[in-house]
């Protein structure tokens, strides 16, 4: 199976910028690339702040760019997204029966499940309000399918100070209970804007540093770098022996081409 991962779009109202740059742009870029090179892709997911103040309009314009995009969909929301907006502009996304943006997908790999981590008014995740239970519950279904996570929020902290204030709360009875479960084979998340990669409690994650502004990572002090860096993507394939995430930046870069015989005589002169 391939998967694209998108994460932190912080689209803003039409003819608005954000730290002097256009965020729908910059999708408009990733989306071209996505099309471009990977439309054999299963999926696309997007973990989260996909609007920087979760106004309807942004989710309006979420929805126009969107259309371009010639990949299946599917959107999380973090905690810079409004659930009630989110759902007036999507309203056909699935939700669970409290009504949280969660739901599972049956893929070629397993079942992808889709997290709901947003906490109206506040920057950090939670699994709150029957969230985990729904989550195990959807583990407990077919225990002997592995499972494939993804949430705006990390499910543990990546050790940067700045994001303390803002993980899953609660994430140590959290962790817990999703490696107990033992078929999760990966967590993808982002909310963090970085690249960073490992294992919590023994199950690989990964995060992108996403589509829109960039932090440069700092382990000593809370503040943060913001950086206008080039968009990020991740693509996942995922098959029986493992997942392999490969990190794609939406850059005009030069490409050099090298003959495999090496260097053209003139240019050994």
């Amino acid at each position: 199976m391939k998967l694209i991962h998108l994460t932190d779009l912080h689209l803003v109202p039409p003819g608005a910028t954000l730290f002097g740059f256009d965020p729908a742009e910059r999708l408009r870029k990733t989306i071209e690339r996505i099309n471009r090179d990977h439309t054999d892709a299963e999926l696309c997911v997007v973990t989260g702040d996909l609007t920087d103040e979760g106004d309807f309009a942004s989710y309006e314009l979420l929805r126009d760019v969107l259309r371009d995009l010639r990949v299946p969909t599917r959107l999380l929301l973090g905690n810079h997204d409004s659930r009630e907006n989110f759902v007036r502009a999507f309203p056909g996304e699935p939700r669970d029966e409290n009504g949280f943006v969660q739901s599972v997908h049956e893929s070629s790999a397993g079942r992808l499940i889709f997290l709901d981590t947003l906490v109206d008014g506040f920057g950090h995740g939670s699994l709150s309000d029957n969230r985990l239970e729904w989550l195990l519950a959807r583990l407990a279904e077919k225990p002997d399918v592995p499972a494939y996570l993804l949430a705006h929020h990390p499910l543990q902290p990546i050790g940067l100070p700045h994001f303390e204030p803002w993980n899953t709360e609660n994430w140590r009875p959290v962790i817990r209970s999703i490696v107990a479960a033992g078929n999760v084979r990966h967590i993808f998340h982002g909310h963090v804007h970085v690249d960073v990669g490992g294992t919590w409690s023994g199950i690989p994650f990964s995060a992108s540093r996403g589509v829109a502004h960039q932090i440069i990572p700092n382990f000593s002090r809370r503040d943060a770098d913001f950086v206008e860096d080039a968009p990020a993507f991740d693509v996942a394939l995922i098959d029986d022996d493992g997942v392999l995430v490969h990190r794609f930046e939406v850059s005009d870069r030069h490409v050099v081409e090298i003959s495999a015989a090496g260097p053209r005589p003139e240019a050994a002169q």
